[in-house]
């Protein structure tokens, strides 16, 4: 409240001027005064009525901000087993993973694109992407990380050049070219890690998905040569950079799926804040045979890649479930080159149609997936054109779908994929077998030139023991299945397991590998056994009469 009173001031002092003669007027002018002080009232001059809205507090409450999370599971992404304590951050957002490797990140700012940096004792960096909604968890399934090829170092006033072991992979630092994070010069010791990116053997070794963000401002695909990574720590733990002006020299093997090797060839960084590559520079290719590599120079580190950009043709299909629905929304349709070496993923729109890129005049393999609902694998191209697909994936309407996926290197050039069904049923290139009826299982794809991928999928469980193994069919040892090395992906119902080369092969005799069995009862749960055992003959394992199970 406020009342109409003046109190006078000394423009000295301000205190009030006190007259006898007045003395009266002034008491009862210093009572209104008091009351005014009471009541929260203005500066003692005006007569307007108090504001309606109160007065913000002095100190407000900050504002919410909303994030959200994101979860997964950290992997070997040579072994598959689970990696524990491996730190995962996005700005101020942290996490470990726990013994079985999986983790949740919270607090982590909405976007379309982010980017999680992934880091374990001896492993290299992991860089994946999340698109994160707020206040929803979003589950980027399996993070790979590789073991780091080398470690060397050196003293940061002298020039520093670590090479891998039984690799021509290499990098180069100048003396006194690094720094800091807060920009000051690096001094003393200097760790190094080094790591090789092998997209021909697992093309979902590379961050960012192959997405390239062009100087017009739109985005591509692009092709890959190999990469490498590169992270350089002082004694304290602190990342280090090379020095405005200084430069690097790096090699990276090559590691393709594609026939001819270009002489030189654009070089790309992963950009961590946006999750997309971008060119600078290029690479020049040198070296022989299985040692060959392309050797340029960077500016700074972080994943570098040997790539151009993939002249594209897209495929236009649909996805439909096994009972016939054709309009399945948001499915995500991946293509994996089998004559190059990049990948490409979309959904599908509400009507479940896909439009999907894969280079053009290339060979790739495509295949859906909704959660734990797997699709077939078709192996499509080439293609000098846009082309439209004659037949839809078919997506299974049945929760325990598997899915099997055998890469290797550049030889031996016939691996083959063997799966032998409980009931003594073998799946192999002889004896393909069907998705539709019995045994419900099929050799999708089948590769006779290298690399792969080979893909079995398996569409509905028999109660009792399957058997999955290799067969080095071209017989040659120059590499074997280990040195190549192969590799096997299980997807089993959306979990995904990394079978790689276990100790044992023996040239000239061991022509098999028994990589695991899988153990299912009646009501589908499914139990995973790595087996990883050498032998001159194929498995045997006992069968027991065909019956499915049914899942509750």
């Amino acid at each position: 409240m406020k009342h109409d009173a003046t109190l006078g001031e000394s423009p000295a002092d301000g205190r009030a001027r006190v007259r006898s003669s007045r003395l009266p007027a002034l008491l009862a002018a210093l009572g209104a005064a008091l009351v005014l002080a009471a009541c929260g009232g203005g500066d003692g001059a005006s007569s307007s009525p108090p504001p309606t809205d109160p007065e913000p507090p002095t100190n407000p409450e900050p504002p919410i901000t909303v994030t959200g999370k994101v979860k997964g599971k950290v992997i070997n992404g040579q072994t598959g087993e689970a990696i524990q304590n491996a730190r995962l951050s996005n700005g101020s957002a942290s996490a470990m993973s726990n013994a079985q490797g999986e983790f949740e990140l919270a607090g982590v700012a909405p976007a379309s694109r982010t980017v999680i940096r992934v880091n374990a004792t001896g492993y290299g960096e992991g860089l994946p992407t999340a698109a994160v909604v707020a206040d929803q968890t979003t589950d980027i399934a399996t993070v790979e990380l590789h073991p780091v090829d080398v470690t060397g170092g050196g003293d940061a006033a002298t020039a520093i050049t670590v090479t891998a072991p039984n690799t021509p992979a290499s990098v180069s630092l100048p003396a006194n070219g690094l720094v800091r994070p807060n920009g000051s010069p690096a001094t003393g010791p200097v760790s190094v890690a080094l790591s090789a990116v092998n997209p021909a053997l697992n093309v979902n070794a590379m961050p960012g998905q192959y997405l390239v963000s062009t100087s017009g401002g739109g985005t591509g695909v692009m092709e890959s040569w190999g990469a490498i990574n590169v992270t350089l720590q002082n004694a304290a733990g602190e990342r280090l950079n090379l020095a405005p002006g200084k430069t690097a020299t790096i090699r990276i093997p090559v590691a393709t799926r594609s026939a001819s090797n270009p002489a030189t060839i654009p070089l790309f960084y992963f950009d961590e804040a946006t999750g997309f590559w971008k060119q600078e520079g290029s690479a020049t290719l040198a070296g022989s045979g299985a040692d060959q590599y392309y050797e340029g120079t960077v500016s700074h580190f972080t994943y570098w890649n040997a790539d151009q950009l993939m002249n594209t043709i897209y495929v236009n299909g649909c996805v439909a479930d096994d009972a016939g629905a054709s309009s399945l929304a948001n499915i995500l349709v991946t293509s994996d080159g089998i004559d190059y070496s990049s990948s490409s993923s979309v959904r599908t729109d509400a009507q479940g149609k896909f439009r999907i890129a894969m280079k053009k005049d290339g060979k790739a393999t495509l295949f859906a997936q909704q959660g734990v609902k797997l699709s077939n694998t078709v192996s499509v191209g080439p293609f000098a054109a846009d082309t439209t697909l004659a037949e839809c994936l078919s997506l299974t309407t049945l929760t325990d779908a598997i899915s099997i996926k055998l890469t290797w290197g550049a030889k031996p050039v016939d691996v083959d994929s063997h799966l032998f069904a409980p009931d003594g049923t073998e799946i192999y290139y002889g004896s393909k077998g069907s998705l539709g009826t019995d045994p419900f299982a099929n050799l999708d794809v089948d590769d006779t030139t290298g690399f792969g991928p080979e893909v079995v999928t398996i569409r509905k469980l028999m109660v009792g023991t399957y058997t999955y193994a290799l067969k080095n069919y071209s017989g040659t040892y120059d590499p074997g299945m280990t040195r190549s090395p192969v590799r096997v992906e299980l997807n089993n119902k959306g979990t995904i397991s990394v079978f790689g080369p276990t100790a044992g092969e023996v040239a000239g005799s061991t022509n098999w590998w028994t990589v695991f069995k899988l153990t299912v009862d009646a009501s589908c749960r499914v139990t995973v056994n790595r087996v990883g055992a050498w032998s001159s003959t194929e498995p045997a394992p006992a069968a027991v009469t065909r019956r499915y199970c049914t899942a509750p």
